[in-house]
C-alpha cells in the first residue's frame, strides 16, 4: 500500500469566485444574443467534445479512483482525487487516524453516470463497475438496522475496511437531499434495497401520526417497522415539538424520492400513501393569507433559533414560520422540482399512482407561483425573505449566533430554482410559470426567453454561466418547446464546464486542487449528449442531489476550510469548495 499524502494547506478558497462571476456577468452582456424565432431547429451543437469529456472522466476514474488503499481491494471508489498527483484525499480522524474515504451517498451521481454511459456507447464497462460497486455496499455497508454506513456523519474508509463516523461515531445516519440510485440498487440486491428504504423511513420518522422525523436516524439501533402506524390527518401544521427533532425541509427529499421508488420499483401501496401524506403535510403548513410555509414541520418550543436571532423584532417568528436562509431554498427551490420528478414517475407508473403523481405536480405549480408572487422582487432579481404571513424580516438586526444577518438575507436565484420552473412550465403550461423564468433568464445573464412561441426569444448564447444544474432547465424548455437554441444554450454552458475540467480529466472548482469523483458536472454533460442524440431514454433520469461529509477534521485547517462556530467541517471546505 502506497504512503498518502495529506491535503495541502494550499488547496485554495472560493473568495474570488464571486468577483468573478461579477466581471463575467459584464463581460457577457456585451456579447451578442441570438433570436431562434425563424428557425427552431437552428445552432445544436455537435455532441462529440462533451462525450468525450465525460468519457476521459470516467476512464479517469476508473483507472485512478477505484480502493487500491487497504489490505482488500474493493469495487468501492474512493470520494476524491488530487487532479494531478491522483492520489486520494484523505480526512484526519481522531488519534491520528487518516481515513480514505468512501461515501457512496456522494456517489451516486458516478453510479448513475458510469449506467448512462453504458446505456449510451454500448461499453459494458461502465456499468458492470457501477454494479459492482453498488452490490458491494449493499453487501458490506449495511449498519445493523439496514442502514449504509454513508452521508453526512458517517462513510467507509477504505485503508481500514471499516466504518467511520463524526468523532469517530459511527452510530449516526444523516441524509439531507441526496437521492440514492434505488434503480440501480433494486437491480443487483432487491431485497437489500427494500430494506434500506423502508429503514429511511423507520429510522427518521419520530412521531408517524404527526410525521415529525429528524435529519439523524440511529445506524445500530433497532427501529420500528414501518406503515403500520396510526395518522392524524387533522392536526394543525405547523407544530410544537420536544427535544431536537427539527423537521428541516431539505430532509423531506429524501423521503419523496425513497417512497415514490419504492412503490414504483416494489409496487408498495403504503410506501405510496405515507409519501403523500408527507407531501401534503407541506401543504397543510402553507399560511391561509399567503399559502407560503416556512422551512420545518415542527418547531422547539424551549429554544427557537430564529427566535434567538430575531425574536426582539419579531415575537412570533420561530423556525417554521420563516421563507429564510437555507430553509427557503430548500422550500421552494428544491422541494418543488424534486416534487415535479417524483410526479412525472409515478404518472409514468398509471393507476393510483398517476393520481398522486397529479397531485404532487398541482401542489408544486401551487408553491412555486405563491413564491413568485410573495417573495420575487423584479427589481433587484432576488427573493425577499419573509415570515410566512407575508410580514417582511427586518433581517438587518438579527443577532448573531446560530444565525447571522445574512442567514436571513435576500436569496439569489439559483440553476435549481430555474430548473424548477422550467419543469412547471412543461409539465402544466401554467402562464406564471412562464413569466417566472423570463425574469430568471434576465437574472442569470441567460438572455430574453421571450414568448412561448418563439417571439421576442433573444437567448444570450456568449453567457458565462457555469451551473450544470442550468443545463437540467435548457433540456426542460427544449423537450417543451422544441427549440434547436436551447440545446445551443445549454451546450454554451457545457462548453464553460469544460473550461475547467483538468488534463487528468476531473473537474476541480477554481481555485482548488482536489475533485470529486461522485461529481455532479459529468452527469449533466451527459444529460446534454443524450438530448443532442435523442437518446435521453437510455441513461438513468436526473435527479437532484448533494454530496457532502461533515464531521470535526483533526488536521491542521486555513481559515477558509473551516465552518463558522463549529468544531466541524464539510468535506468541500476541506477538499473540493463549492458548485460555481
Amino acid at each position: 500500500m502506497r504512503a498518502i499524502p495529506t491535503p495541502s494547506s494550499e488547496s485554495g478558497s472560493g473568495f474570488a469566485q464571486g468577483s468573478l462571476r461579477r466581471t463575467l456577468s459584464v463581460l457577457v452582456a456585451c456579447l451578442p444574443c441570438i433570436s431562434s424565432h425563424a428557425a427552431p431547429d437552428q445552432g445544436r451543437p455537435s455532441a462529440d467534445r462533451y462525450k468525450s469529456a465525460i468519457v476521459t472522466f470516467a476512464d479517469r476514474v476508473l483507472a485512478s479512483g477505484r480502493d487500491r488503499f487497504g489490505a482488500i481491494e474493493t469495487p468501492l471508489f474512493v470520494d476524491g482525487l488530487q487532479v494531478t498527483s491522483l492520489e486520494p484525499a484523505i480526512w484526519k480522524g481522531p488519534g491520528g487516524e487518516s481515513w480514505v474515504l468512501s461515501n457512496f451517498a456522494s456517489q451516486q451521481s458516478l453510479m448513475r453516470l458510469l449506467d448512462g454511459l453504458t446505456g449510451l456507447t454500448g461499453e459494458t464497462r461502465y456499468r458492470a463497475a457501477a454494479e459492482a460497486a453498488t452490490r458491494h455496499a449493499l453487501d458490506h455497508l449495511i449498519t445493523p438496522n439496514g442502514l449504509l454506513y454513508w452521508g453526512g456523519h458517517s462513510a467507509w474508509d477504505l485503508q481500514a475496511d471499516r466504518p467511520v463516523g463524526n468523532k469517530g461515531n459511527i452510530t449516526v445516519h444523516e441524509l439531507k437531499g441526496q437521492q440514492a440510485d434505488y434503480r440501480l440498487m433494486w437491480r443487483v440486491n432487491p431485497a437489500a434495497t427494500r430494506r434500506l428504504m423502508e429503514s429511511i423511513w423507520a429510522g427518521h420518522i419520530l412521531d408517524w401520526s404527526l410525521l415529525d422525523f429528524n435529519r439523524h436516524a440511529p445506524n445500530a439501533k433497532k427501529v420500528p417497522a414501518p406503515w403500520a402506524h396510526a395518522f392524524n390527518q387533522a392536526t394543525a401544521v405547523p407544530f410544537p415539538t420536544d427535544g431536537a427533532n427539527l423537521s428541516f425541509c431539505n430532509v423531506t427529499p429524501m423521503f419523496v424520492h425513497t417512497g415514490v421508488l419504492l412503490s414504483v420499483l416494489d409496487h408498495h401501496d403504503e410506501a405510496l400513501t405515507w409519501t403523500r401524506r408527507m407531501v401534503e403535510r407541506w401543504q397543510q403548513a402553507r399560511d391561509p393569507r399567503t399559502g407560503l410555509s416556512g422551512g420545518q414541520l415542527s418547531y422547539r418550543t424551549a429554544v427557537d433559533r430564529a427566535q434567538q436571532a430575531l425574536g426582539h423584532v419579531h415575537p412570533q417568528i420561530n423556525e417554521a414560520r420563516i421563507v429564510a436562509s437555507y430553509h427557503q431554498t430548500s422550500r421552494y427551490h428544491q422541494l418543488p422540482a424534486v416534487q415535479l420528478l417524483a410526479g412525472e414517475a409515478l404518472i409514468a407508473a398509471g393507476g393510483r399512482r398517476a393520481e398522486v403523481g397529479r397531485e404532487f405536480i398541482k401542489w408544486a405549480s401551487e408553491d412555486l407561483q405563491v413564491y413568485a408572487k410573495h417573495c420575487h422582487d423584479p427589481a433587484t432579481g432576488k427573493f425577499n425573505t419573509m415570515m410566512t404571513d407575508g410580514t417582511p424580516i427586518e433581517w438587518r438586526k438579527a443577532k448573531e449566533g446560530y444565525y447571522t444577518a445574512n442567514s436571513f438575507a435576500p436569496a439569489s436565484p439559483d440553476g435549481l430554482l430555474l430548473w424548477g420552473y422550467a419543469l412547471a412550465w412543461r409539465l402544466t403550461r401554467e402562464p406564471g410559470h412562464w413569466t417566472m423564468l423570463q425574469h430568471l433568464f434576465r437574472s442569470m445573464t441567460l438572455g430574453e426567453l421571450g414568448d412561448p412561441d418563439g417571439r421576442g426569444r433573444a437567448l444570450r448564447i456568449g453567457t458565462g454561466e457555469s451551473d450544470w444544474v442550468v443545463i437540467y432547465a435548457l433540456l426542460e424548455l427544449h423537450d417543451a418547446a422544441a427549440d434547436g437554441m436551447f440545446l445551443r444554450l445549454a451546450g454554451r454552458v457545457g462548453d464553460n464546464l469544460l473550461a475547467i475540467q483538468s488534463p487528468t480529466g476531473l473537474f476541480p472548482r477554481r481555485g482548488r486542487e482536489w475533485a470529486r469523483t461522485g461529481d455532479d458536472i459529468p452527469l449533466a454533460l451527459l444529460h446534454l449528449v443524450a438530448a443532442i442524440e435523442g437518446k435521453r431514454s437510455r441513461i438513468p433520469p436526473p435527479a437532484i442531489d448533494r454530496q457532502f461529509f461533515h464531521a470535526v477534521y483533526y488536521g491542521e485547517l486555513e481559515p477558509h476550510q473551516k465552518k463558522r462556530a463549529d468544531d466541524r467541517t464539510y468535506d468541500s471546505n476541506v477538499f473540493y469548495g463549492d458548485d460555481l
